[in-house]
């Protein structure tokens, strides 16, 4: 697979330190699959040197969206790209996320990582049936509600400081809407999902696997990539049984019940 330059049609900022970022790239467009993801390369010499990987938010005819969070050196380059620049990205990487039919699914992001489950989301209506709970610190840090409503998916949300939605975190909320109550009941909102596809900090995704116990978890783990291809295992956390699991390889969607967090 070789490098890639695609135009920047689109760059904004949403809120605080996150960015969107469109770029002509037809035949990514025409090849990925929701979970899979590009490395971008954020500079034109060797410093850094590593690409950042990103996940594939969403797909317009030929052109492929992707948002990501200002968290190190390398991605406050990549937010200073503007309309007209050009990327180098390497992809689309990581294998494709499972793709259930007729199933009762729930979508949970949690701040950045709502980004990868819009594509995903687009994918999985066709033949499922979907509910998306959103997750973040404050209102103003929700992210794709929007995207996801023009859908035409049921959407909760969540923040921790009670600005918007249910007061507390997302996984309390998947907790509440999934469960069965004490006594056998359900709470009128609560309707118990087949699988959950997750996005989000290590620690909400960990939160929400224990949650949710024995519901089936598939979830995006990218946060801790160093090569993106499988050689450096810089991403590789224990897996139940033995051995580990190298996202960028074998995921970055995986079966988050097989975890060792």
């Amino acid at each position: 697979m070789k490098p890639i330059r695609c135009p920047v049609v689109q760059a904004r900022g949403l809120c605080a330190g996150v960015f969107s970022l469109w770029l002509e790239a037809p035949e990514i467009a025409r090849r990925v699959s929701p979970g899979q993801f590009l490395n971008v390369r954020v500079s034109d010499g060797v410093d850094p040197l590593l690409r950042r990987p990103i996940s594939v938010c969403d797909v317009e005819r030929s052109r492929v969206r992707l948002l990501f969070r200002v968290v190190g050196r390398g991605t406050a380059l990549l937010g200073r790209v503007r309309a007209g620049d050009e990327l180098d990205v390497l992809g689309p990487l990581g294998r494709p996320a499972p793709e259930p039919h007729r199933k009762e699914i729930l979508l949970c992001g949690g701040g950045i990582g709502t980004a990868p489950l819009l594509l995903l989301a687009r994918r999985l209506k066709r033949n499922n049936r979907l509910r998306v709970l959103l997750g973040a610190r404050a209102k103003d840090e929700l992210l794709l509600a929007k995207e996801f409503r023009a859908l035409g998916l049921p959407v909760s949300l969540a923040t921790d400081d009670g600005s918007a939605g249910f007061h507390g975190m997302v996984t309390e909320l998947a907790e509440t809407q999934c469960k069965v109550q004490s006594g056998g009941r359900r709470s009128a909102a609560s309707r118990q999902p087949s699988v959950v596809f997750a996005c989000g900090p290590r620690p909400m995704l960990a939160d929400l696997v224990k949650r949710l116990d024995p519901i089936p978890v598939w979830g995006f783990v990218e946060e801790r990539m160093g090569c993106g291809t499988g050689i450096c295992y810089c991403c590789a956390l224990p897996k139940k049984g033995g051995g580990h699991i190298r996202f960028c390889e074998q995921g970055p969607v995986v079966r988050l019940n097989e975890v060792v967090f």
